[in-house]
């Protein structure tokens, strides 16, 4: 199994990736929002990258039957019924509904994947999960680290990280990796006992944190957390059942 894993969306938009298995990875706040939303019993996550496209999707499906979900720079976006808060995920906002979503930095990156099979949406709340399908599909992966504003972010490199640890330790695959493959495994290994600690003092965790998430960032770094496993399918990504 080679895994190619990408720091920063920069080099994952230049990426080949017809035919592989994509894990897009946005721990502070997207990929675990996702999950959260999809426990709580929505009917799917459309990822948009943009205000004006998630709106158009909106006015599409219809308000009764979606809600508009999104952030920018760590704010809801205003006239949008959610944010990107897990917290604000539950079965009363999204139970039964679409939620059509945009963020700053993960949501974009699912346009990239359409020739992939299977893209997943991982987080470190369900990185097992990931890890076991992507074993089960034992095909050539894409790990995408949406990162900050196109900058690293600890964060999702340390869930990257942990998902290569686990695809090699649990699952039992030999890997051909690249070298931020290597790194990233590196910093999992370093930081695997003090994750929520880490995640804590990273730059998007403060961040989050000084404008009022810092619940949302403990709740994003609670492994294994939320047992769902987000996978796109015509545009949504929906739980996957069997």
């Amino acid at each position: 199994m080679k895994i190619d894993l990408y720091l920063t969306p920069v080099p994952f938009a230049k990426a080949a990736v017809e035919g592989k298995a994509v894990v897009i990875i946005d721990v502070l706040r997207s990929s675990t929002s996702i999950c959260a939303a999809l426990q709580a019993g929505a009917k799917g996550v459309i990822p948009t990258p943009g205000p004006g496209e998630a709106g158009e999707m909106w006015t599409k499906i219809g308000s009764d039957m979606a809600v508009l979900a999104g952030e920018r720079h760590g704010v809801k976006i205003e006239n949008f019924q959610l944010g990107n808060s897990p917290t604000e995920f539950t079965e009363k906002t999204v139970g039964g509904k679409f939620v059509i979503m945009t963020t700053t930095n993960g949501t974009a990156q699912f346009a990239k994947t359409y020739t992939a099979c299977p893209v997943i949406s991982g987080a470190l709340t369900n990185v097992s999960l990931v890890a076991e399908r992507i074993a089960r599909e034992d095909k050539d992966v894409i790990i995408a680290c949406c990162g900050r504003e196109g900058h690293f972010s600890i964060e999702d490199t340390i869930c990257g990280g942990m998902l290569v640890h686990l695809l090699q330790e649990r699952h039992g695959k030999k890997i051909e990796q690249n070298d931020a493959s290597s790194l990233a495994l590196l910093l999992y290994q370093t930081n695997k006992e003090i994750i929520k600690e880490t995640i804590a003092e990273s730059e998007h965790g403060r961040y989050l944190a000084s404008i009022g998430f810092a619940e949302d960032v403990a709740i994003a770094s609670a492994v294994d957390s939320m047992a769902v496993l987000p996978i796109l399918r015509d545009g949504r990504l929906v739980v996957e059942t069997d």
